[in-house]
Parts: C-alpha cells; structure tokens; sequence
C-alpha cells in the first residue's frame, strides 16, 4: 500500500486551496491617493501702469489631476521674470519674489485672489512674467503661461482728491492732471477715470464712467445714504481704448447724508381749556419720520421755546404749564430720522381758561 506524501495536500485541502487562489486573482479598483501637487496657475491678470506692473491670480482649487486639492496645502508662489529681446540674448527667467501666503505681504489675498506688484521697471521694456504654486507635499507646480507687459511712461496721478457728504449724492473733486509722470509737461488729451469701493482699498476694477471724464469732479448719485464710500481716480491719455491709465491717486471717502428735513406739519388747531390748552395737527406723510416737536411763545408768537425733550409720535398735545388768562401762541415741526427738522407750521394762539 502505498502512502501519500507528508507535503501533498489531502483531497479536501487541496480543493480549499485551489478556492482561494481563484479569489485572490479577483481585480478590484485600487485605491490611490490624490496628488499634492497643484495644477499650474492659469489665469493671470496682468496690466502695466507706468513703471510698475500688477498682477492677479486665483489660488488654485484643483491638482494636477484636475481633482479637489485640499486648500491646506496650496503654501504660496514663486514669481519669475524675464527680459525678452534684451540685447539679443534668449530670454531668462529668474526668480524675483517669494510669497508665502501665511504672510502674504506686500502682496495681498482677497476672496481667492492674490494681488502683487513688480514697482521700478524700465520704460520701454518687455517684461515676461511665470508664477509656480507651492504645496506642502508636491512641491512646485508647472510654470504658468507667460505674461508679457511693456511699462510705458503715463500721465501723472492726480492729486488732492477730496469727497463731500450730499444728500443721497457725493460730490468727488480733485486737481487737474497736467504733466507727465516724470514731471514734464504735457498738453494732449487728459480724461479720467474714477472707482468707488465699500472698504478702503478695495475700489472696484471697472471705473463709475462709461466714457473718461473730462472735468476733474464728479457728483456721485448711485450712493445710499449713511455709508461710507472709498473713491480712487486715475488719469487717462486717449479718449477710447486702449489707454495708458496713471498710477492710482490718494483715496478719499465720504457718506452721503439725509439733509432733507420734512415738510412743515399743516392743520394746527389749539383748543383751550381749563389749566390746559390742547393741541392737534395732521399727519406728516414722510416714510423716515421720527415724530413732531411742539413749540410755545408768550403773546404774538416770537421766541419760541420747545416743550418736547424728544419728537412725538403722536399728533396731539396737551400742554398743562400755561397759566390762565396768558396768551399763548403754538407752532410744530416735524423731524425726520436723520435728526433733520422742518421749519415750523402756521402759529396759533389761545388762552387758557380760568376755573370757575
């Protein structure tokens, strides 16, 4: 009889065995993990104004594989320029700026873009301009496109920009541009080109102007009372595009107030009575109406002296401080919430009568 094997597998086992093999072979989608690297930066806004370019860009939310990148690990960017064109010589990218968006300065970050300038650059002078994003884990991503921009000398900014409170308006004036920004003269077309923010430094890109402004002022009515408003100009060389802008002027602010008291209460009617005379009038029809003050003279009616601490919102009242036999004559204004207050309403007198 012969035996088996210590190493061959009995029937059974082998049968269990030969299963599990088949059921490792079974392909299944692997798991692999989403890249750190970014994809490349790609939309770059690039102007030049005078001797200094800006640039802004959106921080990328994706990766190289077009797949959500975790925000956490965008750290910030390397800025490259180059001369192209340069005494012949093949155009050469160096690196001339690091910025770690932990510490963004002097560039600046706002809703997912970051802004940052290249000041001091030569007229006349291309200048090309790639930017790599930095991660935590993928290292430096590819160079974006290049920008290419040519400084070109502009207007000067203007100066002493001043915005004066209206009501529902603001009125923005400044000095009139008439030199070159290297202080020569210039007596060609001169326009302007004026933007309004909400928050300081953060005038809107397209200017309130449709076409440049001639006039150096500008009376602003698309304002809403009680809120601050930054403004911003900037000089302009061509009545259409393209146009050299200058560089930016100072910003000025005001807010636009409610100066428009209301009208005049009509209707006053004072009835007297005993220690008493009571008063009623009709009612102002303004929407930001606060109340009324009620006023009182001795005889004709000058030197009026107010009886209310604060403006009621009635329009009646009794007034218990006369004293019988006195004439007295009333009139009331009408106050709006803005503190503005109407001038008086037609006076009338009466007596207060005597107990008898």
């Amino acid at each position: 009889m012969m035996t088996r094997p210590w190493w061959l597998p009995a029937p059974v086992a082998l049968a269990c065995m030969l299963m599990l093999f088949a059921s490792c072979g079974r392909k299944t989608d692997p798991l692999v993990p989403a890249s750190p690297r970014s994809e490349p930066v790609r939309d770059i806004r690039a102007v030049a104004r005078d001797g200094v370019v800006f640039l802004s860009w959106a921080i990328p939310a994706k990766n190289v594989e077009g797949k959500d990148l975790n925000p956490a690990e965008v750290l910030g960017f390397r800025i490259f320029r180059s001369e192209p064109g340069r005494e012949g010589k093949a155009a050469r990218s160096r690196q001339i700026a690091v910025i770690d968006l932990a510490h963004p300065a002097p560039a600046e970050v706002l809703n997912g873009r970051v802004s940052w300038s290249d000041a001091h650059l030569k007229y006349g002078q291309t200048y090309g301009y790639r930017i790599r994003v930095v991660t935590a884990r993928g290292g430096p991503s590819l160079p974006s496109d290049e920008v290419r921009l040519t400084p070109l000398l502009s207007l000067a900014a203007p100066g002493r920009l001043t915005a004066a409170e209206g009501d529902s308006r603001i009125m923005v004036t400044w000095a009139p541009v008439t030199t070159r920004s290297d202080g020569s003269s210039y007596d060609g077309f001169v326009g302007y080109n004026l933007y309004r923010g909400t928050a300081a430094g953060r005038e809107g890109e397209a200017p309130l102007n449709k076409e440049p402004l001639r006039n150096a002022s500008y009376q602003d009515t698309s304002v809403v009372n009680d809120r601050v408003y930054y403004y911003m100009v900037r000089a302009v060389d061509s009545p259409a595009q393209p146009w050299k802008e200058s560089l930016d002027s100072p910003e000025a602010s005001a807010a636009a107030r409610d100066l428009t008291p209301p009208d005049r209460p009509t209707g006053l009617t004072v009835v007297p009575g005993v220690g008493r005379i009571f008063l009623t009038w009709n009612e102002n029809r303004e929407r930001d109406l606060a109340g009324y003050h009620v006023y009182r003279s001795h005889g004709s009616g000058a030197g009026y002296e107010r009886l209310t601490n604060k403006p009621i919102d009635r329009t009646t009242f009794s007034d218990e401080t006369v004293k019988p036999g006195i004439p007295y004559s009333y009139v009331v204004t009408a106050v709006d919430k803005a503190g503005n207050e109407s001038a008086y309403s037609k006076g009338q007198q009466a007596t207060a009568e005597r107990l008898r």
